[in-house]
């Protein structure tokens, strides 16, 4: 069913903008964006507010925006692609194809647990900076020589940034070149939104670039992980798409659009890929989340109980997603933290406006 008319579009533009605009006036906000595609169009694309704490540049479309953790799913196409093509398969391990990694009871480790965050890996290895989390050899060899906190295959613990390494190493390994290329060359130039995503920028794109408000923060949670990481010059120019993505609400939106075939001329996912990703949880039937929990996981895409949505949320607030109901991509992106994530009212404002379900991820 198509829930929404042409004619209910620009009555709903009003109304998100309204929402937007207020947010930022009470100070709930710095700067957003927030866009939607349906069938193939952009439908919404709206921002508000300012591009850093000073409140003296406002946000256009073309904003870039920080948005961790919203990036995983692109990664996940690109290895679902991979397997496409019969490069990789779901129940390969991931010592196939990186030789050094089977050791340490991680010779079990699979391209499914590394998609749906059961290799057991979740936390890093020793650092003695954030730059080095863009090292992306240097991180991959202190990976191979770690060992599994739990059983390979088993209990959903969320892996925040160690996921780039597992589900991008075998890619870097099968197609011989940085992950970089890798990611332009399967997902961001197929969508055509390779000037609005980046794993990794540039000083081009720094001009565009919206920076953390840590304002809403109490001091003694200042300077936040958030800014120890998508500030520092190093990290923003890696490529670790576990976490340091940066991007446009539309492009965020577009890739949903084209993920679920609603994108005319790209191809980006077969539809019984899309399906087997995105349609089941992959966990085992004795691994009981606790009350509360958000991750339900397919294979690298987040999913709501009934899989009518399917996406992922960001550590500052961002998130993108597609909804079988409405058939719409959408994409809302910020830089104001709030002590109360994965709680963010704006984002309950617009999913009762556009009657989606509330995501708290």
């Amino acid at each position: 069913m198509d829930c929404f008319t042409e004619n209910d579009w620009a009555e709903l533009r009003g109304k998100l903008q309204s929402v937007l605009d207020s947010e930022v006036i009470c100070g709930r906000e710095c700067g957003c964006q927030l866009a939607i595609w349906h069938k193939g169009e952009l439908k919404v694309d709206l921002c508000a507010g300012f591009t850093d704490a000073s409140r003296k540049n406002a946000v256009a479309s073309d904003t870039l925006f920080p948005i961790y953790s919203s990036g995983k799913p692109l990664l996940a196409a690109a290895v679902l692609r991979a397997v496409e093509r019969g490069l990789l398969r779901v129940d390969m391990p991931l010592c196939e194809v990186w030789q050094e990694f089977g050791n340490r009871g991680k010779e079990a480790v699979t391209v499914e647990h590394a998609l749906s965050h059961r290799a057991g890996l979740n936390i890093l290895p020793k650092t003695d900076s954030m730059a080095e989390l863009a090292d992306w050899e240097l991180m991959c060899s202190r990976m191979a020589e770690m060992t599994p906190r739990s059983v390979p295959g088993g209990k959903c613990v969320y892996h925040p940034v160690t996921y780039a390494y597992l589900a991008g190493n075998p890619l870097v390994k099968i197609y011989g070149k940085p992950l970089r290329e890798i990611m332009l060359d399967e997902v961001l130039r197929p969508c055509g939104m390779e000037d609005e995503f980046f794993f990794g920028i540039s000083d081009r794109e720094l001009e565009r670039f919206a920076w953390i408000d840590e304002s809403g923060l109490p001091e003694s949670e200042i300077p936040s992980w958030h800014v120890q990481t998508m500030h520092d010059p190093v990290v923003q120019r890696g490529c670790v798409p576990s976490f340091n993505a940066v991007a446009s609400a539309r492009a965020l939106a577009k890739f949903y659009a084209a993920a679920a075939g609603d994108l005319p001329g790209v191809k980006l996912l077969e539809k019984e890929t899309l399906s087997m990703a995105t349609e089941k949880e992959w966990r085992r039937s004795d691994d009981v989340l606790p009350d509360g929990a958000w991750y339900h996981f397919g294979l690298g895409f987040a999913v709501n109980s009934e899989f009518r949505i399917f996406g992922h949320g960001g550590a500052a607030g961002a998130e993108g997603f597609y909804d079988r109901k409405h058939k719409i991509a959408v994409a809302f992106v910020k830089n104001h933290l709030l002590m109360e994530h994965p709680v963010h009212p704006v984002r309950d404002r617009i999913a009762e406006i556009l009657d989606i379900p509330i995501r708290h991820w």
